[in-house]
């Protein structure tokens, strides 16, 4: 199995983060994520390993906060999911020279990697301008929509998408209390994901009016089905799972940041 050598082993597609801030300037668009499944029967001392290795680099002055999920609901539940957001793709040379500086990766590979299976790694473009998401997201739940890409998907799926958002923008929607955020996957297969934040699980029941049924009453029956039929056009698969924020193995005050 290849060693991590430069970089902090960590994931999850689609994670909302306090630090994505809803206000008037948006922050940088891109996260860094990745995933980790430890080996069967060591997700204990997997776990004691993070947190002293996050306690190392809260010590050594780390520029980046983390932030850790594991599933509740879906598939792979035996993964960890850590992130760190927001950037340019030009941050990413001064972080990983600030990891070779200051022995994240060295620290990672000493003492917690021996626990782990194998890592996923990508880097993930918030869509903010289709996006509703304060400062401060509900949590500590947050539904995750995968959406996979069909190879010859076309411009229709992404323009229905930005109609839908906007409309919930514009009409009412977001103003109900409800958080969401979408993101663009580089790495894998190519997908497209929505987050959406819940306090609690009565929070995921399905609300009064739904979103096709609004839809419909500010488009039209028409209109409204075909922007969902050419959104749907455009991706061969779907899945979908909710994850919790785990604070005891996030950078130290990171929820904070």
């Amino acid at each position: 199995m290849r060693r991590v050598v430069l970089g902090f082993c960590l994931a999850l597609l689609l994670a909302p983060l306090s630090v994505l801030a809803d206000s008037h300037e948006k922050p940088p668009a891109l996260s860094d994520v990745w995933q980790v499944v430890p080996k069967q029967g060591m997700e204990n001392q997997f776990e004691e390993a993070v947190k002293a290795h996050m306690a190392f680099r809260a010590e050594a002055g780390e520029s980046r906060a983390w932030w850790v999920f594991t599933p509740t609901i879906g598939y792979n539940m035996n993964m960890y999911a850590f992130r760190s957001c927001c950037f340019n793709w030009a941050d990413m040379d001064t972080y990983v020279a600030e990891g070779q500086e200051k022995g994240f990766g060295e620290n990672w590979n000493a003492n917690v990697h021996q626990y782990v299976d194998h890592y996923h790694h990508y880097v993930e473009k918030t869509d903010w301008e289709n996006s509703h998401w304060p400062d401060s997201p509900k949590g500590p739940y947050y539904g995750v929509t995968e959406l996979i890409w069909k190879e010859d998907a076309g411009s229709e799926t992404s323009d229905a998408m930005e109609k839908m958002s906007q409309v919930a923008l514009e009409e009412g929607w977001s103003e109900q209390g409800r958080e969401w955020v979408w993101l663009n996957r580089t790495g894998g297969k190519p997908a497209m994901a929505i987050v959406i934040s819940y306090e609690n699980y009565a929070a995921m029941e399905p609300p009064e009016q739904s979103f096709g049924a609004f839809l419909r009453e500010k488009l039209g029956e028409e209109a409204a089905a075909a922007v969902f039929a050419d959104f749907n056009a455009g991706f061969k698969s779907s899945q979908y799972s909710v994850w919790y924020y785990r604070e005891d193995l996030s950078t130290p005050s990171s929820e904070e940041e």
